[in-house]
């Protein structure tokens, strides 16, 4: 070969390279996202994921302009479904990272299959204390624990609520086991009634009737879904109940509200995040969350929002998409700006959170119970 034809080939070949560095500079970096999307929580979950990408696109992408694009998949409040959705992001979609899901159930199952395929976990909502327990040191959590939440909530309860009889209805779930047995642990005897309901069940009378009928003067409910707990305080308000009703910490929604209605009225609760927080961030993602969705958002929105704008910002960060040992470690040591303030994660995972909020409905809205 002549040395003009060794010069030719070595410029095609660079040309080569070059071209296909530029395809991947300027392919997506495609994130999971799992939600029980066909309920409000889960759709509110996936708006905040949605907007999260929308606004680091915006911004110019990550790792040299590379766009975020989400994949989803509906979960259904359901263990195996959320599995088998899992097992598709990871070996069909080849993602790195899944975001989002609300039930603990669903979390807690799907923690081996992420480990099996060194995956991210950014666990948006659920609060079982067991989700950051694995030893796995890639799975984040954004909300709470009901751990976290008791240390405030339940000096609440027992001090100013000061109920003299307590019922509790709550969804058939790690989260709603876990919270019955935190109650029974606090309230004693004075834990007259406890039951609990299916994901998927839509007639709460009965258990109405017979938690109004035990004399607790205190209802207090554990539902992630806010159909259901919108539905069973209509319940509790159509056979005339008029005691105290407790929305457990980090489940009070305003269309949960909207559901119960006039039903909802002086139900209180406690959580991590209302859209009036005073910081320039915050005031950038609420204006950009009604221009997008006509509403301002609240909690559930916020945690979805933070799953995705953390993981992405931790892999520009790393300056990788693709190894999740540098991304899980970036994630672990960083002070993470975000909506509520700054977020940053312990050894296990869990994200730092300020004093719970407490709240009351007022009027039809969920205002700040001072």
């Amino acid at each position: 070969m002549t040395i003009l034809k060794r010069h030719l080939a070595a410029l095609a070949f660079g040309a080569i390279l070059a071209a296909a560095g530029q395809a991947n500079a300027a392919e997506p970096v495609k994130l999971g996202v799992i939600n029980p999307i066909k309920t409000l929580v889960g759709k509110q979950n996936l708006e905040g994921a949605q907007l999260a990408a929308e606004m680091i696109n915006q911004d110019g992408g990550i790792l040299g302009g590379r766009k975020i694009e989400l994949v989803t998949y509906d979960t259904n409040f359901s263990p195996p479904e959320g599995v088998a959705a899992l097992q598709r992001l990871l070996t069909q979609d080849r993602v790195k990272v899944v975001a989002g899901e609300i039930s603990s159930s669903v979390a807690l199952a799907a923690i081996p299959v992420i480990e099996g395929e060194d995956a991210i976990f950014m666990a948006a909502v659920p609060k079982h204390p067991d989700v950051t327990k694995s030893g796995y040191d890639k799975i984040f959590r954004m909300n709470t624990t009901t751990a976290q939440d008791a240390q405030s909530f339940d000096t609440f309860l027992l001090e100013t609520v000061k109920p003299a009889k307590v019922a509790i209805l709550a969804e058939n779930s790690d989260f709603g086991q876990v919270t019955i047995n935190q109650m029974k642990k606090l309230f004693g005897d004075k834990l007259v009634y406890s039951d609990t309901f299916g994901m998927q069940q839509n007639d709460f009378a009965a258990m109405s009737t017979n938690a109004r009928s035990s004399g607790a003067d205190t209802i207090c409910i554990v539902g992630s879904n806010m159909e259901q707990y919108g539905n069973i305080l209509r319940s509790l308000s159509d056979l005339g109940f008029n005691g105290n009703r407790c929305l457990m910490p980090g489940v009070l929604n305003s269309q949960g509200v909207q559901i119960a209605g006039a039903a909802a009225e002086k139900a209180f609760s406690a959580d991590i995040y209302v859209p009036s927080i005073d910081n320039a961030f915050n005031k950038r993602f609420v204006a950009a969350f009604e221009k997008k969705f006509g509403r301002k958002p609240e909690k559930i929105e916020v945690l979805g929002f933070e799953s995705i704008w953390i993981a992405a910002k931790a892999m520009d960060k790393a300056g990788t998409a693709d190894d999740t040992t540098k991304i899980a470690k970036v994630i672990h040591e960083g002070k993470w700006e975000t909506p509520r303030g700054e977020v940053t994660f312990d050894k296990n995972g869990q994200a730092s959170s300020g004093e719970l909020i407490r709240l009351v409905v007022k009027s039809g809205e969920i205002v700040v119970n001072r």
